[in-house]
């Protein structure tokens, strides 16, 4: 689990959800590995993302894909 340190540190990096068009505050949101701490990610701050607890269940759920964008920030695709 990412510390209250790291998640302070993510929230200035990073203001608000990872996804392009959501504005919830990162301090609202929950620590996204971009690599799953299952297949080895690692609990630091070049793994962690604040996904709002919406978005985080969307990058976790296998009937949608999603992308990252140029500017760090990722887009859903419902799989068809």
């Amino acid at each position: 689990l990412f510390t209250t340190a790291q998640r302070r540190a993510m929230a200035l990096i990073h203001p608000t959800c990872i996804e392009e068009r959501c504005a919830v505050p990162a301090r609202e949101c929950e620590a996204h590995h971009l690599k799953p701490w299952s297949q080895g990610g690692r609990t630091d701050l070049k793994d962690a993302r604040p996904a709002c607890n919406y978005h985080h269940h969307l990058i976790h759920d296998p009937t949608y894909t999603h992308h990252t964008l140029p500017n760090g920030t990722i887009r859903f695709h419902r799989k068809r």
